[in-house]
Order: structure tokens, then sequence, then C-alpha cells
């Protein structure tokens, strides 16, 4: 099915009945995929009503596959009810006919947003210069860092390309959690790089912010840093359903607008789940954040890059849905390729891994902070002004992870 053909299917359903979910927070963008690359034949839909067990799920689905047609792929119950299904161009227009189906989304990819170069063995810097700057005020870098706390017992969950457990930078604290894309039990091999990376970043004890946080990996994404929706929704679902808190999750892609998506994570922080989000990169359409999933939804912690000058980079997006700001500019990280590998990660996603570490370390102080005292405490805790060309509407702060910040409290600051 080409995304014309898909458009028709959505403007005809749309004239009879309101099937495409509004957008929780920002204004809907529109939802077709059109302006992205299509999984021709695989959908997600989602079956209208709320909380229902996996298992009344999955009879609904098998029962509209064997109403509508299509190949029934996999069933979300935990932070949206729905399902993933193979069709033909006529079944998808007796899905949007069904009275139960609120939305069918078309799948579409995803892709992480940064890039890691540079691996190599040995030890790492004596000091990242992007924790350097995060524990303090102004520049000059001092060359160290001082961490808020370690953040013992808290979970973080990176949702990526799969994470190197056996890594030095880890010792022992990262697992594989969940493999969206092989559904291999405990799966969390990375064949790409940025998902070590990105951990490392959050919870390395030479590179990351949160020394001790427990690492879980979430593999949604392949050996090119691209994921599927129907994986996102797998990853997002386990999430919500099985993790372990107190817990942050880290989001270091971005794709097309997909209200689906949108809606589950709404639906994930309801549960108390907190996550951070990259801003997303630059391109041929513009430079909004919020043209962009997950980082327009603002129930999240959008995250945006900065130089070592406090220059926003030239790839990094901005605008209204950016939270606060943080380096992402050849910020050192550990490498997939073995063991004692680093690299350095450019982007918004090792903008979006220093916050994922700072919400941690909140977390490690107080466990029942709620995913907006979380956003609170950040934006509170942050440094005003500092960063140049911020761009139009963006909040100018910048993140900071001292130990004199203001702690996250449920229910405010203090």
């Amino acid at each position: 099915m080409t995304s014309k053909t898909l458009l028709r299917c959505v403007t005809g359903a749309v004239g009879a009945t309101a099937l495409v979910l509004p957008l929780l927070g920002q204004a809907q963008a529109a939802d077709t995929g059109a302006a992205a690359r299509e999984q021709e034949d695989v959908y997600v839909v989602r079956v209208s009503g709320t909380d229902a067990t996996e298992e009344a799920v999955t009879a609904t689905a098998k029962d509209m596959t064997a109403k509508n047609g299509g190949d029934l792929r996999r069933v979300y119950h935990a932070a949206l009810q729905g399902f993933s299904v193979t069709l033909t161009p006529d079944e998808v227009t007796k899905y949007y006919r069904d009275t139960r189906v609120s939305s069918v989304t078309a799948d579409r990819d995803f892709r992480v947003a940064g890039s890691a170069r540079g691996a190599r063995a040995g030890a790492a810097p004596t000091a990242s210069w992007a924790l350097d700057r995060v524990d303090q005020r102004d520049l000059p870098l001092d060359g160290s860092y001082r961490a808020r706390n370690p953040a013992r017992g808290v979970h973080v969950y990176i949702v990526d390309t799969g994470v190197r457990v056996g890594h030095s930078e880890f010792g022992g604290r990262a697992r594989g959690a969940y493999d969206a894309v092989d559904r291999v039990p405990g799966g969390a091999r990375d064949c790409n790089g940025h998902g070590t990376a990105s951990a490392s970043i959050v919870a390395g004890q030479r590179t990351g912010v949160a020394k001790k946080a427990l690492v879980e990996s979430v593999r949604a994404f392949d050996c090119r840093g691209v994921g599927r929706l129907e994986h996102l929704a797998s990853a997002v679902d386990w999430i919500t359903a099985h993790a372990e808190k107190p817990a942050v999750v880290n989001l270091g892609f971005s794709g097309p607008p997909t209200t689906f998506l949108d809606a589950q994570l709404y639906e994930m922080t309801q549960k108390g789940i907190a996550y951070t989000t990259a801003a997303g990169s630059a391109g041929a359409e513009g430079d909004d954040a919020c043209s962009v999933t997950p980082a327009r939804q603002t129930t999240g912690i959008t995250v945006a890059a900065t130089d070592r000058n406090d220059s926003r980079t030239s790839t990094s997006n901005t605008g209204p849905c950016v939270h606060l700001f943080a380096p992402g500019d050849a910020v050192p990280a550990a490498g997939a390729a073995y063991n004692t590998a680093f690299t350095r990660l450019t982007g918004t996603s090792a903008a979006s891994a220093l916050a994922a570490g700072t919400a941690a370390t909140h977390l490690a102080e107080k466990p029942g902070a709620t995913p907006g005292d979380l956003d609170e405490a950040l934006a509170a805790a942050a440094t005003k002004d500092k960063v140049g060309n911020p761009g139009a509407d963006a909040k100018n702060l910048l993140l900071y992870a001292g130990a004199d910040a203001p702690s996250a409290h449920r229910g405010g600051l203090r």
C-alpha cells in the first residue's frame, strides 16, 4: 500500500468517525506517516478501551483478525491496548470500519539520534568534558566531575540498539532486560554501538553521571540504528508492565510524528515511569523538536544538544518542546567492539543520556518522585541563560548535575 492510498483510507474513515487520537500536549501533526518510509504491509492497531489484560487483548485481536483478515504479529496491553498485524489494502479498510478500533497506524522507521565514532582500547579519558560541564555553572572547565550521588539502586532502561553488558564501564551492573527485535530472552547484543555508548553516558563508572545505577538494556533498534514502530511499541509496553522502580527510561531516538507511540509514553508516565528523550537532529524538514516523536510528547523530558562553547550544536533540533540542553558533541563513551573499547558519541542522544543519569541521581534521593517532579527538579536545577543560539521558543536551560542542586520531592521541590 502506498502512502497516498493510506491517506485516502484515513481521510475516508475520519470523515465518518474520529479514529485518530488527539496528541497529548502539542498540536497534532499528520499521523499517516506519508513523509516517512513506511512498511507496506504492517500496521499497529489501537483497540478502544483501557486496562485490559494481555489475555483479553489477545482474544480481541484474534477475533478482529478472524473477522477482518490479517496475520496477527504482536499484542500490546500494558501502556495501550492494541496489536500489530499484516494487512492488505482491502483489510485496512475493514479495520477502519470496525467500531472496536481507535486508530490504525502504518509501521514506520525511527532512527537513533546520534553517532559513535573512533572506538579504541584502553582507559577512558580521566575527565569527560561533558560531565565536567554539567557539575559547574560557568566556563572554563575545571577538569573534574563531582557526582551528586551514584544513583545506587535506580534502574535505567535504555531503549536502543542493545548494550554490551560485559563492558568494563558497567562493572556487572548491566543486563539484557528485553529484546523487542528478535524477542530473544535476555537479548542485549549491540551490533551498532549507539546503545552501549548511550548507556555508559548514563551510568558508566568513568564516563557516566549515575555511576552505580542499574543498566537495563531494552533492544528496539537493529544494526543500522533503525527501529520500527512495531518494535518500539513492544519495548514501551514491556517496560510499562515490568519496570522495577525507581526507574527512568532513556529514549535516544526520533522519527515521524506518531500518535500511537506518543500515547503509549503518556500512559507509561501515568504509571510513574519517567523518561528522557533526544530532541532529534535538524535536517531538510527543519529543526523543530515538536515535529518528531517522541520529542513532541510533553510528558517526557526533551533534551537538545550543546557543544564545548555552550552553543546549540548545528544538528540539534530546538523549539518549544525542548525542556533543556545538555552537552552532545563528541561525548566520551564506551564502545561496543570489545569490553575495553571507548568512543565518542555526538548527537542529541548523548544529551538525553546525560539528563537520564541526572534524573537517576534525583530518584536515588527520592524514589517516590513522579515524572512531573523529576521534570521540575531538572528545570529548577538547570543553569539559566548559558546556551548560545538556543533557537526560537526553546527554554535556555543547561543541565546541571551538581551536588548543590535542589532535589525532587513527591508533590514539589525542596
